[in-house]
């Protein structure tokens, strides 16, 4: 879930550039060599140094200019029990920043053939035979209609049993829930349709979704870390991050990393690594996965019926494209991980920021593009005063 704070307080740069900085560890030390390099990861790290002294910061980030690697860091733990510090090859659960990557694999099976934008889901899903209209493009969009699925699984689930993206068609096709609105006739941001997209990449390629996409996308883009994870197979994360939230009673960090919907994939499931993540947003400049002509129609908007006028969402990105900026972006909430990554495509810059303890980051990621912009900061007005010498 996306949020902006309340902005005040105007900061310039070259203040940033004046607060003192305690580093130590070998992730410090590599941000200190691109300091070197580029000036602009010096305001990065203090400001990430500071935000993590006052505990609003315990993530991964990386932040990249003209496809290079101008800062990448880890701040906090990984895992608060046994206090696993947190790298650039910690591996986190991705939340909804997984749907693009479910995108991707339908654009794929589009490109050979295997299935239609607007082929009717039902082609591929015959027991929602009962929603009429609603094809792969609407899914895609957040333009079906189709009810939560979380919904339904609270209502008839045992929650002692972990769920998969196959019980959320065989709960939808035994429940029957109604749609929401005519297809097409709105936008409301759907996990369920990019659940069963990921049913019908798996039906309509013959095998599993886990594998399509390890060897369609992580191996074609050298993603060697990522993984689909469907909830069973945690202990097989390299390098696994968890999942916390603040507990204001106890002043603890409380786990939060289990849900019995863990299990479900498409509109979550992945975990990957900040640098995993760069080479991907790399081959998006390429046409290594797709053409470049399939690019550009996934970061055009959704049309709703009988409009012209682009919405702003594509096939799994959020997009912001006016005269001044080309952006699009994905942001990811769930059991304690928030991530969010960004891509101006006309700066060719790139931000890609992964937490784990629940906390508020979009606004991190407004401070950090305004230094890319060089452009004055502007700080959330609950931040202490900084420390200046």
């Amino acid at each position: 879930m996306e949020a902006s704070c309340t902005l005040c307080k105007r900061i310039l740069l070259p203040l940033i550039l004046l607060i003192i900085i305690a580093c130590s560890g070998e992730s410090d030390k590599e941000a200190g060599a691109l300091e070197s390099i580029f000036p602009k990861s010096k305001a990065i790290d203090s400001l990430l140094n500071v935000l993590h002294g006052q505990g609003r910061f315990n993530a991964a980030i990386l932040v990249a200019e003209a496809d290079s690697v101008i800062y990448k860091n880890g701040f906090g733990y990984a895992n608060f029990e046994t206090k696993d510090t947190l790298t650039s090859e910690s591996c986190f659960r991705l939340a909804s920043v997984s749907k693009q990557f479910t995108a991707m694999c339908i654009m794929i099976l589009e490109e050979r053939g295997r299935l239609s934008y607007d082929d009717n889901i039902t082609q591929y899903l015959p027991e929602l035979s009962f929603y009429k209209g609603v094809t792969i493009r609407h899914l895609l969009w957040h333009t079906g209609g189709l009810p939560d699925y979380m919904d339904l699984f609270n209502k008839h689930w045992n929650k002692d049993k972990l769920a998969f993206k196959e019980d959320v068609l065989s709960l939808m096709a035994e429940h029957q829930p109604e749609i929401d609105f005519r297809p097409g006739e709105k936008y409301e941001y759907s996990n369920t349709g990019y659940s069963l997209l990921a049913n019908i990449v798996q039906r309509a390629s013959g095998v599993d979704f886990n594998e399509f996409i390890t060897e369609n996308v992580f191996k074609k883009t050298g993603m060697s870390a990522s993984l689909v994870c469907n909830g069973a197979a945690d202990e097989k994360i390299h390098n696994r991050v968890y999942g916390y939230s603040y507990n204001r009673f106890s002043k603890k960090m409380a786990d939060t990393d289990y849900h019995y919907l863990n299990g479900v994939v498409g509109d979550g499931g992945l975990y990957s690594t900040i640098e995993d993540l760069f080479k991907w947003d790399q081959a998006l400049y390429t046409g290594k996965l797709v053409s470049m002509e399939t690019l550009e129609l996934a970061f055009s908007g959704y049309k709703l019926n009988n409009s012209d006028t682009p919405g702003d969402y594509g096939f799994g990105w959020g997009i912001n494209k006016n005269d001044s900026t080309d952006i699009v972006s994905h942001s990811g909430s769930w059991v304690g991980f928030s991530t969010f990554i960004q891509r101006d495509l006309g700066n060719k810059t790139t931000i890609i920021l992964l937490n784990n303890t629940s906390d508020e980051v979009y606004y991190i990621v407004e401070l950090i593009e305004a230094i890319l912009l060089d452009k004055p900061i502007r700080m959330p007005e609950d931040l202490k005063t900084f420390d200046l010498y």
